[in-house]
């Protein structure tokens, strides 16, 4: 007999993807008020054909799209229709297309990251209830010092022994989305004017730190780094306590996203007393303050031929970045100063997973009560 209150949670278990993450920290909090079972994705159809014939919990789907468009025809086939799904997903760009639309028919609502997120399903013809709920930061981070790292020593040592400010970015894919073509040209641009900065590049397996100009190039689709790093940290995967750690040494978090569901690492910086600046017009003025958000203009499409997310989004103003950086850095122990207050008086109180964990207990109570005693669809 399954539990009235059970919850069942499909996740990519086996792959280190951001989408897992996430759902790790969701079932984290949910376990708190729900009987949360969880089920890897490649068992999507075995589990709905098992749990909508059985009993009716809600079955929340993270990430939505790419499961739901590779198993709807199968799971239509044997169940008839598809019930009980809470989906989640993000919004990569300003618009989802017709077929990403069609697809959230099969949700009874959708869970997304941002209100840029929320508006861009709405605008794009969703007629499901479309929920927002914030990614989050540990609450144990706010206000920990990591004066002795353990994993980034080497990376606090560079710090200490050049002098340097250290300035962050991620790219761990979609070059053009993420800006990695940006963050290098503000970068080139600002350390022709001084020579007391370093650029921590987050890639897929390092951690690299450039402390002059950068040479790279762009050929069609790619972008090449013809630059060796000063000095390069072998980090395949970063747990939370290595992410804790980075966010602690660096002083800045250059965000040049073009687009994205809410862009979650500068966050986390700027959890830890980094100060952050991005684009604005995107997702994550939800959480960067207007006084650190740069203008912006258009961007190209951001994904060409994506089968979801098909939009454009926003470029950040590159001169406008760097003197942005140029105050900032000239200015630092001030801009310590307030992002430590608004971590204080934002963060903290909207942004922990707790506080967080609060609103999807909401959101997903609904739906437990609304599917007791559902009929189950008939196995075909």
């Amino acid at each position: 007999m399954i539990r009235a209150d059970t919850v069942v949670y499909i996740y990519p278990m086996a792959k280190w993807v951001s989408f897992r993450s996430i759902a790790e920290s969701h079932i984290k909090e949910l376990r708190k008020y729900y009987n949360v079972q969880i089920f890897d994705e490649e068992s999507t159809t075995i589990v709905f054909t098992i749990l909508l014939y059985t009993c009716s919990p809600p079955i929340i789907l993270h990430p939505f799209f790419y499961p739901i468009a590779r198993y709807e025809k199968i799971l239509k086939q044997k169940l008839g229709r598809i019930q009980n799904i809470i989906g989640v997903d993000v919004a990569d760009s300003n618009h989802i297309s017709q077929y990403a639309v069609e697809l959230t028919e099969n949700a009874e609502a959708l869970i997304v990251p941002s209100n840029f997120a929320r508006n861009t399903y709405v605008n794009s013809g969703c007629r499901k209830p479309v929920y927002v709920v914030n990614h989050g930061v540990p609450d144990e981070w706010i206000g920990r010092i990591i004066d002795k790292p353990k994993a980034l020593k080497q990376l606090l040592d560079y710090k200490k022994e050049s002098g340097k400010k250290l300035i962050q970015t991620w790219v761990m894919h979609s070059w053009y989305r993420k800006g990695e073509d940006l963050a290098y040209e503000v970068f080139n641009k600002l350390v022709e004017e001084r020579d007391d900065v370093a650029l921590v590049v987050r890639r897929p397996g390092t951690i690299d730190v450039y402390d002059s100009k950068i040479d790279y190039s762009m050929i069609g689709n790619s972008l090449t780094i013809n630059a060796r790093p000063k000095l390069s940290i072998l980090s395949l995967w970063l747990e939370d306590y290595k992410i804790e750690e980075l966010m602690s040494i660096c002083d800045i978090f250059l965000l040049t996203s073009r687009g994205g569901g809410f862009e979650h690492p500068p966050l986390l910086a700027m959890s830890k007393g980094e100060v952050v600046i991005g684009a604005r017009g995107s997702a994550w003025e939800d959480y960067i303050p207007q006084w650190l958000l740069i203008d912006s203009h258009e961007s190209l499409q951001l994904l060409p031929g994506n089968p979801i997310h098909d939009g454009i989004g926003v470029e950040i103003e590159v001169e406008k970045a760097v003197d942005k950086l140029h105050e900032i850095i000239d200015n630092m122990d001030e801009y310590k100063s307030r992002i430590a207050e608004y971590v204080n008086e934002k963060i903290r109180e909207e942004f922990t997973w707790s506080k967080i964990g609060l609103k999807l207990k909401e959101i997903i109570g609904r739906y437990i009560h609304e599917f007791i005693g559902r009929p189950v669809p008939s196995i075909r």
